[in-house]
């Protein structure tokens, strides 16, 4: 499992950045977003949903050809980004989704959907929090029915 990249964090209240920097009675300002502009023409759209000056959504599409190749959320609002979706293909659907369940940085739940038809073929899991997989499933032929499935003895010892 991979640790997260949080470098789109927006880290200024004060508004330097862009993000942030209202005066409303939470100490929250007005929600913002940015669009950056890279030389190949590729843009990431950095938004603040809530107002509290750290990224809450980056989307970026690489290519500039309209459609996001990868978006990263802060789905509990903590100032860390910990879900990604990911577009191979490009086709406008998510093939891949990495969650951070309980924080750490560390992915802990990846999601892919290998032939593209939109539903989930593989589905790993590390839920323990060691950085391991303990349990993954997989549907090798595509028909929605999970072919394999491994779970890994738990760690805890119960009396």
């Amino acid at each position: 499992m991979s640790e997260w990249d949080t470098s789109h964090l927006a880290s200024d209240p004060a508004g330097v950045d862009g993000l942030g920097g209202g005066d409303d009675s939470a100490g929250l300002g007005a929600p913002q977003s940015i669009v950056e502009h890279d030389l190949d023409g590729g843009r990431t759209y950095i938004t603040d949903v809530d107002g509290d000056g750290y990224a809450d959504l980056v989307a970026v599409d690489g290519d500039h050809d309209g459609v996001i190749e990868a978006a990263y959320h802060d789905s509990d609002g903590d100032g860390r980004l910990d879900t990604t979706m990911r577009d191979y293909d490009e086709d406008g659907v998510a093939d891949q989704y990495l969650t951070d369940n309980n924080g750490d940085g560390h992915t802990d739940a990846v999601s892919s959907d290998i032939n593209n038809d939109g539903r989930v073929d593989s589905l790993s899991m590390d839920t323990d929090f060691d950085g391991r997989t303990d349990a993954w499933i997989r549907d090798t032929n595509y028909d929605g029915i999970a072919d394999y499935a491994s779970v890994r003895p738990s760690p805890f010892v119960t009396n």
